[in-house]
C-alpha cells in the first residue's frame, strides 16, 4: 500500500487530513472533498489511509501528528 499522495502533503495538510480520518474515519474523504482549494488532494489522502488496517492506521496517524508539532515548534 503506497501512501504517496499523503506523504506528498505538507506538514500541515497532513496533520490535517490525519486529524480528519482520526476523527471521522472512512467519512473523513466525504467532508475533506469540500475544501475549495486542496479537496481533491486532502480527498485522495485520507483515502489511501482509510485504506490501512484499523491498528496501523491508528499508530501511523499518531506519528504523523506528533512530527507535525515537532516541526511546528
Amino acid at each position: 500500500m503506497s501512501l504517496a499522495r499523503f506523504r506528498g502533503l505538507p506538514s500541515r495538510d497532513r496533520a490535517l487530513v490525519a486529524v480528519a480520518v482520526l476523527v471521522d474515519g472512512n467519512e473523513a474523504a466525504t467532508y475533506l472533498a469540500c475544501d475549495a482549494q486542496k479537496g481533491e488532494e486532502f480527498k485522495e489522502a485520507a483515502q489511501e489511509l482509510c485504506q490501512l488496517d484499523m491498528d496501523a492506521r491508528l499508530a501511523f496517524v499518531g506519528t504523523v501528528l506528533r512530527l507535525a508539532l515537532d516541526e511546528a515548534e
